[in-house]
């Protein structure tokens, strides 16, 4: 009997602890005929659930979507959809806090979006758990709405989404393609 309930953790906490890598993955070089480094950066994202707020959902994306959303970047339209001059904010690999050099960006999106109501759709690569993409698309999507809050925005008019690895915009195996995934999209109605 105690062997089973040893067994019994020792399984569970495999699964738990084996939600998401720490470091990104490697690229095989034979895939697309050229060297790419890993990246070992070994900071990651503090999780913390309770930066979430109540306008915040998480959504399964259905295929037709994807590959709506796949299309309209690979014909060269913005990934918004919304209003060609609103950018989508990129964010590093298992990070949601705001990079350096799109705060430029998020200052010109805060000013084509105040004074009406946006929805932000939190997105992330193909790595991790399903559950681990969900909340870390959240907390990108969070970050963004704090950063529209604090430009003057109301916080009433701001929804968030979370569509996890389910959105991707780029397919293919390589590390420009997976960062382009590592975003926020704003949607206006």
């Amino acid at each position: 009997m105690m062997k089973n309930v040893a067994f019994l953790s020792a399984t569970v906490a495999m699964l738990v602890l084996s939600g998401c890598s720490s470091k990104e993955p490697a690229i095989d070089a034979t895939t697309n005929g050229s060297s790419v480094g890993t990246n070992t950066n070994t900071n990651n994202a503090n999780v913390n659930s309770s930066a979430t707020d109540n306008n915040a959902i998480i959504a399964p994306v259905t295929t037709a979507n994807a590959n709506a959303n796949a299309n309209d970047v690979s014909n060269g339209s913005n990934a918004n959809g919304s209003d060609a001059q609103l950018v989508s904010i990129l964010f590093n690999y298992d990070k949601f806090d705001i990079r350096e050099d799109m705060q430029e960006s998020m200052t010109k999106d805060a000013l084509l979006v105040k004074g009406k109501t946006v929805k932000l759709e939190g997105n992330c690569d193909e790595f991790g758990s399903d559950e681990y993409n969900y909340a870390l698309g959240l907390k990108r999507a969070n970050a963004v709405k704090e950063s529209l809050v604090n430009s003057g925005m109301t916080p009433d008019s701001i929804t968030m989404v979370s569509l996890g690895e389910g959105n991707p915009v780029c397919t293919e195996k390589t590390q420009e393609c997976w960062a382009k995934n590592r975003r926020v999209d704003f949607k206006l109605p």
